[in-house]
């Protein structure tokens, strides 16, 4: 196969720009900041995998701050939590956006950290409920996510600590299309940097997409699945 090249460098350079913002996170001994904000400097974010002592030892000894979410993969640091007086504790911030076909409001309660709590350095625990409907007010829906922070009580506010959950879920909105649509999470390369020479071209890829104007990228990749001469056209290479 024989093609030109003239805008190849462009458009891969565009596109990586674009989304190599977007951190890959590493395994702790090498740990970076998953999310970082300059309002908080120091602060970083992880998904559930990363909720391990030895993260938060990490974080802490380095002088950082962590937001790291509780689940059912951490079972008794998920049982006290789950188990903390939520129903008494008051709604300290609430947002609505309205966006998308869809209306979604966003709550979080805290509560100072109990002594007993099987993991270090926590200073407090906060449950975000979400409700979703669409702009009828019909098919509606919720989720809950727990979560702990060793941010003191005295620094943040709730709307920022909640604003410092929804910023680490633009994130992971890349890593569930990563995962959803070019299978991530079944990948068998795990040794040097395979790992992280594939997650940037899935990057590549997306970002490739959203350059093209698409927004809807699974529909779009099944779309440059379809025939092969469209992913060169996206990327501006000609047979």
């Amino acid at each position: 196969m024989i093609f030109s090249v003239p805008s190849m460098m462009a458009s891969l350079a565009a596109s990586w720009m674009s989304w190599s913002r977007l951190p890959i996170m590493p395994p702790v001994r090498s740990c970076r900041w998953a999310a970082c904000s300059t309002r908080v400097p120091g602060w970083c974010t992880a998904d559930a995998l990363h909720t391990v002592k030895a993260t938060a030892d990490y974080v802490h000894r380095r002088g950082g701050f962590f937001l790291l979410p509780v689940k059912q993969n951490r079972a008794a640091l998920y049982a006290a939590c789950d188990t903390l007086p939520w129903a008494d504790t008051p709604i300290a911030h609430q947002h609505t956006d309205i966006g998308h076909g869809r209306i979604t409001r966003r709550t979080i309660r805290v509560l100072p950290a109990p002594d007993t709590l099987p993991f270090p350095h926590v200073q407090q625990v906060y449950l975000i409920e979400r409700y979703v409907t669409d702009t009828a007010g019909r098919s509606p829906s919720a989720a809950a996510a727990l979560g702990v922070t060793n941010l003191p009580p005295t620094r943040p506010a709730p709307p920022s600590l909640a604003g410092y959950v929804k910023d680490h879920w633009g994130v992971e909105s890349l890593h569930w299309l990563r995962d959803t649509c070019y299978r991530e999470d079944a990948s068998r390369a795990r040794t040097r940097s395979g790992p992280r020479i594939l997650a940037s071209l899935r990057n590549l890829a997306i970002g490739a997409l959203r350059l093209a104007g698409r927004r809807d990228i699974a529909e779009a990749t099944r779309w440059a699945n379809r025939y092969m001469n469209r992913p060169f056209t996206i990327l501006g290479l000609t047979l």
